[in-house]
């Protein structure tokens, strides 16, 4: 499972009350946008809050990419760009496209364990709402 609950500052062992962050999420985002169209880093920026709600800073987002290709999920090449400075521009490999399928299969799983919790906590607390 991919959910985590370990402390955000030092990893100890000190439980968080913030149960919903999927650990490395941001990675199956960038694949499914570049699986639609290649892109470049603030391309992409954008439409990972756009599209995935996903809001991340350029600097996290060009390490993460660096470390993406490092695996071999994407690769880059630089683009002339007639209006600016060149960009270089990111592309899935099938690496990436078999990654993307075995997170979004990892994803469905926790899903399904997320949404039994929720239905037993439902019909146990009936009245309670909980909230957003």
């Amino acid at each position: 499972m991919i959910i985590t609950y370990m402390c955000k500052s030092c990893g100890c062992s000190s439980r968080s009350k913030n149960f919903g962050n999927v650990e490395r999420f941001i990675e199956p985002c960038i694949l499914l946008l570049l699986s639609q169209k290649p892109s470049h880093g603030y391309g992409l920026m954008e439409d990972l809050e756009h599209k995935c709600g996903e809001k991340v800073d350029i600097g996290n987002l060009y390490r993460t990419l660096r470390r993406m290709e490092m695996d071999g999920w994407v690769k880059s090449d630089w683009s002339k760009n007639e209006s600016g400075p060149d960009r270089r521009t990111y592309t899935i490999t099938q690496d990436g496209l078999d990654f993307l399928k075995s997170a979004v299969s990892s994803l469905v799983r926790t899903e399904e364990t997320i949404q039994r919790l929720l239905k037993g906590y439902r019909e146990k607390f009936k009245e309670e709402k909980v909230s957003i």
